[in-house]
């Protein structure tokens, strides 16, 4: 019975990362002699849930992906990221949501009918708030049932970093991600528990820029913000040693940049 289980139900799990313009999985085993299987796509993020859907169902049965557990990750291009202040007088979560969406409107000019929010809900502080397109998480869920499969999670890219280092993160630090062409800041207050005071994202021109083009959008971010530029930088993302300390000019903040590679495929354990 046992082994008519196993085969009914494959063990491993699958990694499946979306941006605007591709979808990659990754498909882990749990023995550590079979290699994980990796396929990379173009995708037509912009296309119809049923559209979308197929293509990135496509993608995950070049893989071999049927009957397993899918963690999703959302590039930063298709999540829009904000930060809320609660109402004054709010404790509800009806009040926080409305709260929500006042600025999501006053941000980005849309309704939020059509976009899946998620929040650090907080009532006594800012907290950060992300949108996804229903239309995208729509093709998310079809195009995993269609393996049949578990869609276990859907995380956006810049959420998971900071799920990784917020703990890592001293007064005088930010964090950031580098993913798929988007730049994006994440801007920490100094205060006793550092919180993120904006998130910004910033489409990287093509090849990755110097050093002192990532400065310069730093201190342009500090400056939009009324804060202090960081003297580190905590960025996820490939190493690159286009990105390593340099001279800087008189009157600038050196910044240190300290990177995290993105996790290694390996067997699950």
């Amino acid at each position: 019975m046992r082994d008519r289980l196993m085969k009914m139900w494959p063990r491993g799990q699958c990694r499946l990362e979306v941006s605007r313009e591709r979808v990659s999985v990754v498909r882990l085993n749990r023995s550590r002699k079979a290699a994980p299987v990796v396929v990379n796509q173009p995708l037509l993020a912009d296309a119809p849930p049923d559209t979308l859907a197929a293509q990135i169902a496509a993608a995950l049965d070049a893989a071999g992906v049927h009957r397993m557990a899918v963690h999703a990750t959302l590039g930063d291009d298709l999540v829009r990221y904000f930060i809320v202040t609660p109402p004054a007088n709010g404790a509800s979560m009806q009040d926080l949501r409305a709260a929500a969406s006042v600025r999501f409107q006053l941000l980005y000019g849309d309704p939020l009918s059509d976009w899946q929010l998620a929040a650090d809900w907080q009532a006594a502080e800012p907290f950060l708030a992300c949108a996804v397109p229903k239309r995208l998480h729509v093709a998310l869920q079809l195009a995993v049932t269609a393996q049949r499969g578990c869609l276990v999670s859907a995380t956006p890219n810049f959420i998971a970093a900071w799920n990784r280092s917020r703990r890592r993160l001293g007064a005088d630090a930010w964090l950031a991600t580098q993913r798929d062409g988007a730049l994006t800041l994440g801007l920490v207050a100094r205060a006793k528990k550092p919180r993120l005071a904006a998130v910004r994202t910033i489409a990287l021109p093509d090849g990755l820029p110097s050093k002192a083009w990532l400065h310069e959008q730093i201190a342009r971010a500090a400056l939009l913000d009324n804060l202090p530029a960081p003297s580190a930088l905590h960025m996820h993302g490939e190493p690159s040693d286009a990105w390593q300390t340099h001279a800087t000019a008189s009157g600038e903040t050196s910044l240190t940049v300290h990177w995290h590679p993105q996790r290694e495929h390996r067997a699950i354990r």
